[in-house]
């Protein structure tokens, strides 16, 4: 074992967590030390996991690297879809980051040592190769999602904390059952409960309870925000404080989408008979009807937390399709997407609150020709909305389009579905760059710059969203230093899912011919 990525890895995760519980022992240390000590806590993890991405060797040898093994088994460790994951992660928690410290809130260091903790259970999600341990880092970053959304939120944030609290905790609990019950029927023992040896164990046993697709599929889809299980998102997004927003919907929402491809896809069969059925459907309601839901709104913060579970369809799509036609480029791209949906997702709830900042609102109606105003904010907008919809040299564009690609065989209104959202999606975002950056100003805009001029998008703010934007285009140009670790990945989990879909019966919707 190399020790050096395996403590560089140690480090990535434990760095914030350390840096964070001194915050939150250190309640009145000095404003500058505890500035100075929270950004290391971000930055260090923004310079380590990418560095590990780096270091990535050939995944024939290694299929999962950088382990280092501590009590019970349990050990820190990468698997070639969480190495780009925590990449991904690391990015955006050094965004949000940045945004707190330039917040002035209420007990501060509490606030910056909650989100630390956040950031840090978040990266320990992906920074495990052990399925329990993956799990429970998951449910260590809700409490602070919690605690942040009912005390430092914004308007409607006790009922949004709540509902988030509940929803997830009973997406949580299923999901907790349906792993255990994997686990076990594996036959694996828990210390030695990677996600390899579980799949690996599943492949080869006997009988598997028939429930413990659904729990799996079902548990960890409300954690991602799988339609109709995802009522909770909106509201939570909209009310949390936004570095909140930009860690949950960027980053720790992915677990669920990671549980289901490693776990459910890989050895569950969760895309066959009735299971896949609903499965399909659910997917297509987070495309079309939760696009129609983002054409509906009116405030900015609003509009894209509803499209964070729209962007979510295509990745369930990209999943489905390769468990019924057991080929790896549906898997491929809904892997893809999810790397650069967190980055383009974070950014834009970034800059969406700087927009606030500056007009007071998000109310669309009381926005507009802020272009002429703050032009720099409005260029990183446009550029954030434009990685969202898939613009070619971001990230999004091959993670949709490859999606799109792996549905050709699918049936002719399948893909007519999908290829709407493409219209959908660009109308409602094209629409909230013009309402918010052109035209004529608001009344209520102009009135406020009356009374309080304001600036343009600040350096803190522009290097946070530069971050973020520049690894998109990272990916959307060099896509190859995401798909070298993820590519074997999907074709192993691909190899069961061909095994599957050689039954006659096995396909949900037959292949056009």
């Amino acid at each position: 074992m190399d020790t050096f990525p395996a403590t560089l890895l140690a480090l990535t995760v434990t760095t914030p967590l350390i840096v964070g519980l001194v915050l939150l022992a250190g309640r009145h240390l000095p404003r500058g030390f505890a500035s100075g000590f929270a950004f290391a806590g971000f930055a260090l993890p923004a310079l380590f996991a990418p560095w590990l991405l780096v270091l990535w060797a050939d995944p024939a040898t290694a299929p999962e690297q950088f382990r280092s093994v501590g009590f019970w088994g349990f050990g820190f460790g990468l698997n070639g879809l969480s190495a780009p994951l925590l990449a991904m992660t690391a990015l955006v928690g050094f965004a949000a980051g940045v945004k707190a410290l330039g917040q002035e809130v209420e007990g501060r260091n509490t606030y910056l040592g909650l989100i630390l903790f956040m950031s840090g259970g978040t990266l320990g999600v992906f920074g495990t190769n052990h399925v329990v341990g993956s799990y429970f880092f998951h449910e260590f970053a809700l409490i602070p999602t919690f605690v942040l959304t009912l005390f430092w939120g914004g308007e409607g944030r006790r009922p949004a904390a709540m509902q988030m609290a509940i929803t997830l905790t009973v997406g949580a609990v299923a999901a907790l059952a349906g792993i255990l019950i994997a686990v076990d029927a594996a036959g694996v023992p828990y210390g030695a409960a990677t996600f390899e040896n579980v799949a690996q164990g599943l492949q080869g046993a006997a009988r598997i309870p028939a429930a413990t697709g659904a729990l799996v599929l079902f548990g960890l889809g409300a954690l991602a925000s799988l339609f109709p299980f995802h009522s909770w998102a909106a509201p939570g997004y909209s009310a949390a404080p936004t570095p909140v927003s930009m860690l949950h919907a960027g980053a720790l929402k992915k677990f669920g989408l990671y549980g289901i491809i490693l776990l459910g896809l890989s050895s569950l069969d969760i895309t066959g008979g009735a299971l896949g059925t609903w499965f399909l459907w659910f997917a297509v309601a987070n495309v079309v009807l939760i696009g129609l839901v983002c054409l509906a709104q009116r405030d900015l913060k609003q509009l894209l937390s509803w499209s964070s579970v729209a962007h979510m369809g295509p990745v369930f799509l990209g999943i489905w399709v390769c468990g019924v036609t057991g080929q790896a480029d549906g898997l491929d791209a809904a892997a893809f997407l999810m790397v650069a949906h967190g980055l383009s997702c974070a950014a834009l709830f970034l800059l969406a609150n700087a927009v606030r900042t500056r007009a007071g609102t998000y109310r669309l109606d009381e926005l507009g020709g802020l272009a002429t105003r703050a032009p720099v904010l409005a260029a990183f907008f446009v550029a954030a909305t434009m990685a969202s919809v898939g613009l070619p040299g971001f990230g999004n564009f091959w993670g949709e389009i490859g999606v799109f690609l792996a549905l050709r065989a699918q049936p002719l209104w399948l893909q007519a579905l999908v290829a709407s959202t493409v219209v959908i999606s660009a109308v409602y975002a094209l629409r909230a760059v013009a309402a918010t950056f052109f035209g004529p100003a608001s009344e209520a805009l102009e009135k406020r710059w009356a009374v309080a001029p304001f600036a343009d998008l600040g350096w803190a703010e522009r290097f946070a969203a530069g971050v973020l934007l520049a690894a998109s285009l990272a990916i959307g140009f060099i896509p190859s230093l995401v798909t070298k670790s993820v590519n074997p990945v999907a074709a192993g989990v691909a190899t069961f899912s061909q095994h599957n879909a050689q039954t006659p019966a096995r396909s949900v919707v037959p292949a056009q011919r």
